[in-house]
């Protein structure tokens, strides 16, 4: 059995910059209470990691941000997920006497500023994205009347914007082909429609990269990553869509052996909030079961 090491795969750096800033809260306040809301990035094994470090996870999702932080008491330190966060949630939490420690992703605050800009210029957004992902809700809570959520071609036949001035972007972890199908649909209903692709880097390479594998060479893909990272699930599905057997998984331990029968070549990548000791401990055991099987 071959062992292929797609590449690029794992952290991003936006991920890298979101924990180091995360742990030197730690170092910095030693005696407050720190406080996470939402996932800071979307991966268990690191959330747990700082919870370990005394970082006090909120993850309520039938609560708005706006309604946590109040919530929390003066004083204490509270983390913002690299998703990013509704300025107005930001403002408020500095307005309650909270420590703010925002990792907002350099490519969220990017689109952030691009849509506040073409809102000024009295425009309707049109925000590709998906319901009640964290990034989704912080740029469309920017302006509720005039950014409009489309998650598939069906949503784009029922949007009705009066405004001739309409500019669209998306969610920064989408896949490539599905972002790039419903802009055509948007665009034969607003030909006029100002776009901009925003889908990140370390998303799009990892793409690409799952895109150039060829289905006659590769018998199964593993994606490690979490169930809920948009980018991991994007990998999984690209490659089920080129015909090559996907699966998505945590770690080395949740192998499946019969998954791996009559394999002659299995790939390995990893989502964006994936670390590089996960992905080297499923690939080492892939590897060791290359040996054996000698």
């Amino acid at each position: 059995m071959n062992v292929l090491k797609v590449t690029p795969r794992g952290f991003c750096l936006g991920v890298v910059k979101s924990i180091k800033m995360a742990k030197d809260a730690v170092k910095m306040y030693p005696d407050k209470k720190i406080f996470m809301i939402g996932l800071l990035v979307h991966n268990k094994i690191i959330v747990n990691e700082l919870e370990e470090l005394g970082i006090t996870a909120i993850d309520d999702w039938k609560k708005s941000r706006l309604d946590i932080i109040t919530t929390i008491p003066k004083g204490s330190v509270v983390i913002f997920s690299a998703h990013g966060t509704d300025p107005k949630v930001i403002k408020k939490a500095e307005e309650l006497e909270l420590i703010v420690v925002d990792t907002k992703c350099e490519w969220v605050l990017e689109t952030e500023e691009v849509i506040e800009k073409y809102l000024k210029l009295s425009f309707d957004v049109i925000f590709i994205g998906k319901h009640d992902h964290p990034e989704t809700i912080a740029l469309t809570s920017l302006d509720k009347n005039r950014i409009h959520l489309v998650t598939n071609l069906e949503e784009v036949d029922n949007l009705s914007i009066n405004n001739s001035d309409v500019f669209i972007t998306n969610q920064t972890t989408l896949s490539i082909i599905d972002t790039e199908e419903i802009y055509k649909k948007v665009k034969e209903k607003y030909p006029n429609v100002v776009y901009k692709n925003d889908i990140c880097e370390a998303t799009l390479v990892r793409q690409q990269a799952v895109l150039a594998l060829d289905p006659n060479e590769v018998d199964l893909l593993y994606v490690v990553g979490d169930e809920r990272s948009n980018n991991t699930l994007k990998l999984v599905e690209l490659a089920q869509n080129k015909g090559i057997k996907s699966i998505r998984i945590n770690r080395k331990e949740e192998i499946d052996l019969k998954d791996l029968e009559n394999v002659n070549t299995v790939a390995v990548t990893a989502g964006a909030s994936t670390s590089s000791i996960i992905q080297n401990q499923f690939i080492k055991y892939l590897e060791e079961l290359k040996n054996e099987t000698k």
